[in-house]
């Protein structure tokens, strides 16, 4: 498999899951904040095993983690939550801003992949700044995993933290309550 087939499958791979289980209005259960949670160390262990370890590409991954972290927060402030009044259940509602953030950033690894394998400009000025900074290929995809499951996490324990946050079903004035959110991203 190509690199570029590569990163199409795995972030076409994430992006469909992210779309298929967050768009809409959705039930947040435990389910929701365990599954991720679960999952997150598998996917991690199957893609990062094996991957390069020295100092300089450690501070690749690490840079990749700040964004993932980065975008889960924006993924998160797209994200409205809500407690039903009736039901005391609480729901998520994920829309377009929500959708943007993960087309963008699926849209940025599949540019970089193929400007990498196809604009010769691109790769030689990558391939520079790789060598000046000791940087070996095989840190880029790791780079691409870690920032997407960094962002992955990051929105489920922020999530987490805003329903903890919202006030107990049945509470007077509780559409106006800290934690809720009027954004329908």
């Amino acid at each position: 498999m190509t690199d570029m087939e590569q990163a199409l499958t795995i972030s076409g791979g994430i992006f469909a899951v992210m779309m298929l289980t967050q768009y809409g209005r959705r039930k947040y259960d435990l389910h929701k904040v365990l599954m991720p949670i679960g999952t997150v160390p598998a996917i991690g262990y199957f893609y990062l095993r094996g991957m390069p370890g020295q100092q300089a590409d450690l501070v690749v991954y690490l840079v990749g983690a700040a964004i993932g972290l980065a975008c889960g927060v924006v993924a998160t402030l797209t994200t409205g939550v809500e407690r039903d009044p009736v039901s005391g259940q609480v729901h998520t509602r994920c829309g377009v801003g929500f959708v943007a953030i993960w087309t963008a950033l699926v849209g940025l690894r599949v540019a970089f992949i193929y400007l990498a394998e196809h604009n010769t400009g691109f790769r030689e000025h990558l391939g520079t700044f790789m060598a000046e900074h000791h940087i070996v290929q095989d840190a880029i995809a790791p780079f691409f995993v870690i920032m997407a499951l960094a962002m992955v996490l990051t929105r489920v324990f922020l999530l987490l933290a805003r329903v903890r946050l919202l006030a107990p079903a049945g509470a007077p004035g509780e559409a106006l309550t800290r934690g809720s959110s009027p954004v329908r991203g």
